[in-house]
């Protein structure tokens, strides 16, 4: 990925920031704006949006009259290319150095301060794209991901190769699954990096029956009352823990199926299996219910969503 040719000053950088991610307040954390240089490259592959941004000892706020003039509802992954941060949120603050991530939530007010020289790789993603809980999330954002071990580990080459890549790139494997697979990693980090004491009985069982769901997604006999038997929990307790977070058993089960689906479908490698098959295969035996279904959720039949992700090869 390379930067804008020409650089910007304070102003100008403060706008394109705002532009490129969401409305934000941005102040010089050393006093006057001439020696200030900034830099901000961004690009899109798919819901995905990756961008590099340089500058030099800035504050940038995310605050509640900023979040009222838009919020998309997305989510930021910050990785510390070079010099150093603090993000702080929910009255917690992460100190970033090279090589550290951290999330956070622009939905809910936010402060990043960015001291000295830095460049800093952003990768912005949808909340909904992430498996996680409003609760998990909650817990996990502004707390320093380490990237030496664990899921870090696997995130962090994974955006380093996307900032690398050409944006031609993602043709060849689809944007949709880059997202995915992003989302998953980010998904999986922010997990790992929750603090146990804040996972209760109930949390404890939700996060196994989703789990449980991803993993029996192909059994068409996969049911809320299935999923309540294999926890040894009634069905209305299970059903209480899903509304909690704001879905449905049921819900949720249909929504990870057409995931799977239009994930499938997106996929050049599996572009010689139909649109029947890959139903099946994720549980959805009814090819008629199911294109129903993802037409209501995508806003196209799954045959054209193939066409038009796989056209580009």
């Amino acid at each position: 990925m390379t930067m804008c040719d020409r650089p910007l000053d304070f102003e100008g950088w403060r706008e394109a920031i705002s532009q490129a991610f969401v409305p934000l307040d941005a102040t010089p954390l050393t006093p006057g704006f001439g020696s200030f240089e900034g830099g901000l490259n961004s690009r899109s592959l798919g819901d995905l949006q990756l961008s590099e941004v340089l500058g030099s000892s800035a504050h940038v706020r995310r605050s509640p009259s900023t979040i009222r003039r838009s919020d998309p509802g997305v989510i930021k992954v910050a990785l510390q290319m070079s010099g150093t941060s603090t993000v702080t949120q929910y009255e917690r603050q992460a100190a970033l150095g090279p090589g550290d991530l951290a999330v956070y939530d622009t939905s809910e007010r936010y402060d990043l301060a960015l001291a000295g020289s830095f460049d800093m790789l952003v990768a912005v993603l949808p909340r909904d794209s992430l498996r996680i809980s409003d609760s998990e999330l909650r817990d996990a954002t502004a707390r320093a991901i380490p990237t030496t071990s664990g899921v870090g580990a696997l995130l962090h080459p994974m955006l380093i190769a996307l900032r690398a890549s050409s944006p031609d790139d993602s043709g060849t494997v689809g944007q949709t699954l880059v997202t995915d697979a992003v989302a998953d990693l980010v998904s999986a980090a922010l997990r790992a990096c929750a603090p146990d004491e804040s996972l209760g009985a109930g949390e404890t069982i939700l996060l196994s029956a989703r789990s449980y769901i991803d993993g029996h997604l192909c059994d068409a006999d996969l049911t809320p009352s299935a999923v309540a038997a294999h926890h040894h929990v009634s069905l209305r307790y299970l059903q209480k823990l899903f509304e909690h977070d704001g879905h449905s058993v049921a819900g949720f089960i249909r929504q990870r199926r057409l995931d799977r689906c239009r994930r499938d479908l997106a996929d050049p490698a599996q572009a010689h299996r139909s649109v029947g098959s890959i139903c099946a295969a994720n549980g959805l035996v009814d090819a008629a219910h199911f294109s129903r279904l993802f037409k209501s959720a995508y806003g196209m039949s799954p045959r054209q969503y193939r066409d038009g992700h796989l056209s580009v090869h």
